[in-house]
């Protein structure tokens, strides 16, 4: 393919509309799929070693069982975040309606001991971004129409317990990531809409390591680290429709080998679950995630020059609270029923001078209720449902000249909704 000496000028222009490919409700993305902890807002995330799902969440509770269980989970989320437009974009159309409508996921979910001393988990779940699908005539298409980022990840793990208080584990992150992106650039001198696109499948890899420690009868604290994830998105860039004077610029990148690397942010997660009473249970979250790192994307051009730009958003690391309570009645209509609440808040990753329609991101407050059940012996049935309000999102974003599209206004009241339901087995 020849090589036009105007591709490094429009690099910023690609990076711009390609660099953060997610929505983020403030920096968390751990979906909580099937996992006990959607009924307390995440609170004692990495301290509830009695449940299968621990496998995923905190690897050193695998061994701290007599059985082995096996969890199956269903979620779906729902979001509400229609923009309002603040009466200076400079590109007509519509507000785009609701770009995340509902977006199921699953689980698995399983763990057992090999010895009295080791333990054993294994976990599949999507736990890592989200998707926008905004309509194609909408005030923003110039930045964004759709895109997503996705990751689905296998973890087996091992568990050693070091004595009656302490046990580590370690789990292997097996990644796959779902990466797709289309915008709607200005044409050219005339005001038509072109196409650019990019899409690919990758597999990254990291590590999870975990920590239990259990002082006495009732206590327990967790701790888990999860570590970066770095994908290698490789595509032929689609581009059509582009008009004078960019034609030629856009004949020349189309179908050029395009990679765009991107990586999960690393975690770090302080959980306790401390008995009250007999049936009354609490629940704690401390949580920590590398958005700052996150923030720089890589965009690189397979061309003679081997033209590369790195561009950071300006992102900065988040850090969220949790706590919550659970109670199992043991009289009465709800005799044997196990009900939870909880309540969270997290900081956001972005000021508002750097939200893009890619990346609606703001803090946020979340509220969480769960109930649980054993259905009959070895089975066990638990049902959550989040909501996690984000409020008003400003957004003014800015694109470069000679055309300099505006997108400003407001998601106005903004939320996501999760529901799920999982059940588990003990052989």
């Amino acid at each position: 393919m020849p090589y036009n000496r105007a591709t490094p000028k429009v690099l910023p222009l690609l990076v711009a509309a390609l660099s953060a490919p997610a929505a983020h409700a403030g920096g968390i993305m751990l979906w909580q799929i099937g996992t006990p902890t959607l009924g307390t807002a995440s609170a004692g995330w990495a301290a509830m070693p009695e449940d299968a799902a621990t496998a995923f969440t905190n690897p050193a509770g695998t061994v701290w069982r007599d059985e082995t269980q096996v969890r199956a989970a269903a979620q779906a989320l729902y979001g509400d975040l229609e923009f309002s437009e603040g009466g200076l974009s400079n590109v007509p159309g519509n507000d785009g309606g609701n770009p995340l409508e509902w977006l199921p996921g699953a689980g698995a979910f399983a763990a057992g001991k090999i010895t009295d001393n080791i333990g054993w988990g294994f976990a599949m779940a999507g736990n890592f971004g989200l998707g926008l699908d905004y309509h194609d005539d909408w005030q923003g298409r110039r930045f964004v129409q759709n895109v997503d980022l996705l990751g689905m990840s296998l973890i087996p793990s091992l568990s050693w317990r070091a004595n009656d208080c302490l046990s580590i584990g370690v789990g292997l992150n097996a990644m796959a990531g779902y990466f797709s992106f289309q915008s709607a650039p200005r044409a050219g001198l005339v005001d038509d809409d072109a196409f650019l696109r990019l899409k690919d499948l990758d597999m990254g890899y990291g590590g999870n390591l975990g920590i239990i420690y259990r002082p006495k009868s009732g206590t327990t604290f967790g701790l888990t680290y999860t570590s970066k994830v770095d994908f290698e998105f490789k595509d032929h860039l689609k581009l059509r429709g582009f008009a004078p004077p960019l034609n030629a610029i856009a004949e020349n990148l189309d179908g050029t080998r395009t990679e765009l690397d991107i990586r999960a942010p690393q975690t770090v997660t302080a959980s306790l679950q401390q008995a009250l009473t007999d049936t009354t249970t609490l629940y704690v979250n401390l949580n920590w995630q590398d958005w700052s790192e996150y923030a720089g994307v890589t965009l690189l051009l397979d061309n003679p020059m081997q033209t590369s730009l790195r561009v950071d958003r300006g992102y900065r690391d988040t850090a969220g609270f949790a706590v919550g309570i659970r109670h199992e009645f043991q009289q009465g209509m709800l005799n044997g029923w196990r009900l939870s609440t909880g309540l969270s808040a997290e900081s956001s990753m972005a000021n508002t001078s750097e939200i893009t329609a890619d990346t609606i991101t703001n803090e946020n407050v979340t509220v969480g209720f769960g109930a649980g059940k054993e259905l009959c012996p070895g089975v066990n049935l638990d049902v959550g449902y989040n909501y996690m309000h984000l409020g008003d999102i400003d957004i003014d974003q800015q694109g470069r000249p000679p055309f300099s599209p505006r997108l400003q206004g407001t998601y106005e009241d903004s939320a996501i909704h999760f529901v799920g339901g999982s059940v588990q087995f003990s052989f």
